[in-house]
This record gives C-alpha cells, sequence and structure tokens, in this order.
C-alpha cells in the first residue's frame, strides 16, 4: 500500500470527482474536502464499494484551522486543490468569488505552510482564462510563459493565486503546480459557461433541443485526461512554483456540433450555438507539462464525446440520470 495519502478540495466538483475517482483507482488513499454534502457526481463514476474507500470531511476552503487539522490527522503528503466559483460566479458574486478563489487558495497554502514536514505538494486548478482571448493574430502556440492579459474576473482571480504560489515558493519552498484547464467537458460537467459543450451530446442523446453558450474555436480537453495531469503532476512534485498550459483539441463548437450530429443523426438542427467568443486563450504549447509527466496524447473530442455518451447510456440503462 502506498504511503501516499491526498487530500482533493472541491472533491464533489466536476474535476474534483474525476480526480478523487482517477485516486481511487490507482489505490491511492484519498480524503474529499468539499463544502457541498452531496455526492451526485461521485456517484456517476464510482460504485457503492469504491466510495466507501473514501474519507469525507465537509467543509470551508476559508476554514484555516479544519484544513491544518484535516492534513496533520490524516497524515496527508499530497494537497490536489480544485474548489472555486466558475466565470459566471465570479462575474455575478465577485467578493464570493475572490473569497472562494483566491482567499480560499491562500488558506490552502497556509495551511500547508504550518504541515511543510509532511507535505510534499500542492497542485491546484489555475485556468486557461489567465492568457485572455486569442487574438486573431497568433504566429505560435503560446507558451506556459506567456504574458498573462484576462479578460474575466475568473481569470483575475486565478492570476492572483499562481502569483501566490511563486511567491510561497520564493519565502518559505512550498512546492505546488499550477495547471490551466482549457474548456473541459465530460460527465459531471452540469455547470458553468461552458458546460454546454458537455451538456449537448446529453441532449441529443435524449432528442431533446440545446444552444451551447459560445461559438467559435475553442481548447477542448477531456476531463479524464485533465484528472489524470493532476494526478500525475502532484505524485511528481518538482521544485518550484511551476505553472503549465493543458492542450486537448482546438476546434470550434460548430465543428463539435457536426461530431454530435454525427454520432446522433436525429439531432441534426436541434444543437446550435450563441454568436458570442469564449474569452479564453486556445491555441496553447503544453510542452512544459509533457517534460513534466511524460509523453500523453489527449482524446480528441470525437473520442470524449464518445466516452461521454457511452458512460450516459450506461447510466440510463441502470436507471441514472
Amino acid at each position: 500500500m502506498s504511503c501516499n495519502r491526498f487530500l482533493v478540495t472541491g472533491a464533489r466538483g466536476f474535476i474534483g470527482s474525476w480526480v478523487v475517482r482517477k485516486l481511487v483507482d490507482r489505490k491511492l488513499d484519498v480524503t474529499a474536502f468539499d463544502i457541498d454534502e452531496r455526492s451526485d457526481r461521485l456517484a456517476l463514476l464510482l460504485s457503492p464499494a469504491e466510495l466507501e474507500r473514501i474519507s469525507f470531511v465537509r467543509g470551508d476552503v476559508n476554514d484555516l484551522g479544519l484544513l491544518e487539522n484535516v492534513l496533520r490527522e490524516r497524515s496527508i503528503t499530497h494537497v490536489i486543490h480544485t474548489a472555486g466559483l466558475q466565470t459566471p460566479d465570479c462575474r455575478a458574486q465577485p467578493i464570493a468569488g475572490a473569497k472562494v478563489n483566491v482567499l480560499g487558495t491562500l488558506t490552502v497554502f497556509e495551511a500547508v505552510k504550518a504541515c511543510r514536514d509532511q507535505v510534499s505538494c500542492v497542485v491546484y486548478a489555475s485556468s486557461g482564462a489567465v492568457l485572455g482571448a486569442d487574438d486573431g493574430h497568433i504566429a505560435s502556440a503560446l507558451p506556459d510563459g506567456a504574458l498573462r492579459n484576462p479578460e474575466t474576473l475568473y481569470g483575475v482571480f486565478k492570476t492572483a493565486n499562481e502569483q501566490c504560489a511563486r511567491i510561497y515558493w520564493q519565502d518559505e519552498k512550498i512546492r505546488s503546480v499550477g495547471l490551466r484547464p482549457p474548456v473541459v467537458y465530460g460527465v459531471g460537467r452540469d455547470k458553468g459557461l461552458t458546460a454546454g459543450t458537455t451538456l449537448a451530446i446529453r441532449a441529443a442523446m435524449l432528442g431533446q433541443a440545446f444552444e451551447i453558450g459560445f461559438s467559435g474555436p475553442a481548447n477542448m480537453e477531456y476531463v479524464e485526461d485533465v484528472a489524470l495531469c493532476f494526478v500525475a503532476s502532484s505524485l511528481k512534485a518538482p521544485e518550484g512554483a511551476t505553472v503549465y498550459n493543458m492542450l486537448g483539441e482546438v476546434l470550434t463548437v460548430e465543428d463539435m456540433i457536426g461530431v454530435i450530429e454525427e454520432m446522433f443523426p436525429s439531432s441534426r438542427g436541434n444543437i446550435t450555438c450563441l454568436r458570442s467568443r469564449n474569452r479564453m486563450a486556445n491555441f496553447v504549447s503544453d510542452a512544459g507539462l509533457q517534460a513534466l509527466i511524460g509523453p500523453f496524447h489527449p482524446a480528441t473530442y470525437r473520442e470524449g464525446a464518445k466516452r461521454t455518451a457511452d458512460i450516459y447510456r450506461n447510466l440510463a440503462a441502470a436507471g441514472g440520470p
């Protein structure tokens, strides 16, 4: 049995649930930390027996004392921090967004600072939103160190987290890896500005109409690939406060709709999209992440959409959502 013990914040969220699943798949010790008590997303991915192997702690990511106690009492060695509010929530409730996304991340680092003798690394969810939207004149893929130019409060908050992580390495020698997920899709993605790229697959399967909330190009990465990167980065625990772009497949929403229509011909004409851009850089290089965790090949949207549809079918056949 591995001596690695993981704490996952936001463990009942979309990416957090998949991170928990990948840790359980590897038979690693997992403590799931979330303010939400509902395990709906986890129940889509794990069997009842697998859920029983997880230790659950309900708590606010801003509760420093609780986080410190959990790290100590459960002998946590790795922290994967995915808790946060998404783009629409940060726009509608900017103060709440800052409290969760910025102060919550600071609290995680402070808790790790108090337990630095046992925690080897913090891996946290940044975002492709820190780089801002494509300007239409891109000569080459943006590297990890490209200028941060966020166009949303969500992106600003994530930029602050990257800089805070840098200071915690500079002053406290706390190792961290910030990963910049792009538009992430898959089962469990049920809210947020870009959730339509997932919900449209389920709508097509059910014969329902659906409108995706944006159009144009998007860097699409299947959630299982994203979760694997979080786990692999955590186990590597490199020195420094590194930050890495993530890259799936860049294609237009209109092309995604074409893929969905090929999978479900009866949906032709029922899946549409709004004429508004995705305010996130899409043409990025993931060479740094590939060098850290080893060469890997993320699923294409066609492959990821098929896996998503297959899971939805299996859930429906079992009487699930």
